[in-house]
């Protein structure tokens, strides 16, 4: 949707980021001039009365929940049938963003935002709601250092019938529970305090607890794997002992070993955070750990064995019997000023979390990401805060010309994978331009036929009717067409290449041998081509097609391998003998070709005898032709030069 069209009674600001089930705005309510998050589901999903379940149930969870960590609900409605429902707008960033751009979290920042969080979840969870989803990009921050929970899209109410089967697996695999990943139908809030061990983990140490090629390994991962220790992790040294092993009950794979509530897990933050502060107040020095084996942490004191006791029992340490005298660190003025510091603290965190980092910093940041989602949120984050400011007009096009790649990357899988559905290619998404679609999807077809000139028409059409400067939903189709007239022109660059490379092996008589796997498949269908075997080419470049078609990274050697096929669509067929007959035909041409330069010294005569030998030994290496290809070698090394 475009800033400025209404929903409702709420005017469109800009959009917010969007997902499976639909896509939030930020919004301004006319009636009193207040901005909310609009969530609207997506309108594919419009028709899908599981999808529509869902998204109503996330509103009807959102309208039970009352508390200051934990986004608001506003209202719900529908426009033009299409639902939607309005919360509370968090002023701030999600914790995923504040990762981006940093390695990790100090102790002392995840313990004031585990506190909030767990206040969160004690509320939710008091409602009968589990969440299910936790993780730092569904945790956002405001600029006052408050921490607010979102997205309860995937949320069980326990007093309420799923909507998911018995068995399904629903959540990011990265921080689900083990008994989440074996789909067990009985969760209990325990399931999102193992979550929470996760997040703690990721936030102290920069990374998350277990790495895995796939959803699966990951699952087996939690199932099985004991979670290393924080304290293991070379960066987290100065992590308090009591927080490690919190951390590490959190992530027990019984649900019985972890703290009873997340209200438990309050109580052992605040013991924690009061422990580092009376050991300031005596003075004294919190000893380094060591580390034997790589993972073992310092050894426990007892007031830490009692933590990790009272977390897993679930039952509030003793209180210690009353001394005579008090310790000048439990008294009035050392609460008082504990405290205060405390409040800065939090002030302190909540700057350090949001303030921006210098134009070559978060330069440094958009480059270094290492997924498209990471990538765009840093280069929206640099836009923000520097895009305006001509100071920094160099660093600010780079970004801007990464921001564009990534759009561009996106939009052009969606085209793609709708263009792949014959069903869906007449199909206009509702905010996409009717024109801009309908050429889009003549461009990839003239591109999947091999018709070059044809695509390039179409797109070239488009990168004039959309330009640069209109607004980014319109701007950005002439961006997609732009890029698809840049992998066109790299057509004819790969296929200059490719002959480049077997003129050069021709004129010096050796070997070719190539890593990249894409041009070396285009010089073998080109050998084919100059050896007569069309039939041959044809069939390389087919499949080079057929493995390049779902890459949209290797679109220009796809392209490319159209192109041949349709040129070489008349190509007669050739059966297996009649192949078998044209090498030995060859072969005997050459062998009459060598004996002439042997007798006459015509090194050209020899040269192209010798590379008739060669073309045959490479490109038919095969069981067929295995007497061929022996007498092409022998011929090879008899005729020497």
């Amino acid at each position: 949707m475009l800033a400025g069209q209404k929903i409702g009674l709420f005017a469109i600001e800009k959009e917010l980021g969007s997902g499976a089930m639909g896509t939030v705005y930020r919004a301004r309510y006319t009636e009193d001039d207040r901005v909310v998050a609009l969530k609207v589901i997506a309108f594919g999903l419009a028709g899908n009365d599981g999808a529509l379940a869902r998204f109503e149930r996330e509103a009807g969870i959102l309208k039970q929940l009352k508390h200051p960590n934990i986004v608001r609900l506003f209202a719900t409605g529908k426009w033009r049938g299409t639902p939607f429902f309005a919360m509370e707008y968090v002023d701030g960033e999600s914790l995923d963003r504040v990762m981006a751009r940093r390695d990790r979290f100090t102790w002392q920042e995840v313990v004031t935002i585990g506190k909030q969080l767990c206040s969160a979840l004690q509320h939710a969870h008091e409602k009968g709601i589990i969440h299910r989803d936790l993780k730092p990009s569904n945790l956002m921050v405001t600029r006052d250092g408050t921490v607010k929970l979102t997205d309860f899209g995937i949320a069980k109410d326990i007093d309420v019938t799923a909507l998911t089967g018995a068995n399904n697996t629903i959540g990011t695999a990265a921080y689900m529970s083990p008994e989440q990943c074996k789909g067990e139908k009985s969760l209990t809030g325990k399931s999102d305090l193992y979550s929470l061990g996760v997040v703690f983990f990721e936030l102290l140490s920069g990374h998350k607890p277990f790495i895995a090629d796939s959803s699966v390994d990951m699952f087996l991962m939690h199932v099985n794997e004991q979670a290393p220790r924080i304290r293991g992790q070379p960066a987290c040294l100065d992590v308090p002992q009591g927080l490690d092993t919190l951390v590490h009950q959190l992530m027990e794979k019984k649900p019985d070993h972890r703290p009873r509530d997340a209200a438990m897990v309050v109580q052992a933050l605040e013991e924690i955070e009061q422990k580092e502060i009376a050991r300031i107040g005596r003075g004294e020095e919190v000893a380094k750990a060591r580390i034997i084996d790589g993972v073992e942490t310092a050894p426990m004191n007892e007031a830490d064995k009692e933590i990790a006791k009272n977390i897993r029992a679930g039952t509030k340490k003793k209180k210690p019997k009353k001394q005579q005298k008090v310790p000048f660190f439990r008294q009035g003025w050392f609460v008082i000023v504990g405290s205060v510091a405390i409040v800065l603290s939090m002030a302190f965190i909540a700057w350090l979390l949001l303030r921006p980092d210098s134009p070559d910093e978060m330069l440094a940041h958009v480059k270094g990401a290492k997924t498209t989602e990471v990538k765009l949120a840093a280069a929206k984050r640099y836009l923000d805060a520097y895009g305006k400011n001509p100071k920094y007009a160099d660093k600010t096009e780079e970004v801007q010309n990464i921001y564009r790649e990534v759009k561009v990357l996106q939009r052009e899988m969606v085209l793609l994978k709708r263009h792949g559905k014959p069903n869906l290619r007449t199909n206009v998404e509702e905010g996409d331009d009717p024109e801009a679609y309908r050429k889009s999807m003549e461009g990839l077809t003239a591109e999947e036929d091999g018709d070059v000139a044809r695509a390039r028409k179409n797109w070239n059409e488009i990168v004039e009717k959309f330009p640069k400067d209109a607004s980014e939903e319109k701007a950005l189709w002439g961006w997609i067409a732009a890029k698809r007239l840049r992998d066109l022109k790299q057509v004819d660059e790969n296929e200059k290449k490719a002959l480049r490379v077997i003129a050069s092996a021709e004129e010096n008589e050796t070997d070719i041998k190539i890593d990249d796997e894409h041009l070396a498949g285009a010089v073998e269908a080109e050998r084919f081509t100059r050896f007569g075997d069309n039939d041959r080419a044809r069939e390389r470049w087919d499949r080079m097609a057929r493995e390049l078609k779902p890459k949209v990274d290797q679109r220009n050697w796809y392209l490319l391998a159209g192109k041949k096929v349709r040129e070489l669509a008349a190509a007669k067929k050739m059966l297996p003998d009649e192949r078998k007959k044209m090498l030995q035909d060859r072969l005997k041409a050459a062998q009459e070709k060598a004996d002439d330069a042997k007798r006459t010294g015509d090194q050209v005569t020899a040269s192209v005898a010798r590379q008739i030998a060669r073309e045959i030994r490479d490109l038919y290496d095969e069981p067929l032709f295995k007497d061929e290809v022996q007498k092409a070698q022998t011929l090879l090394e008899k005729a020497r030069p």
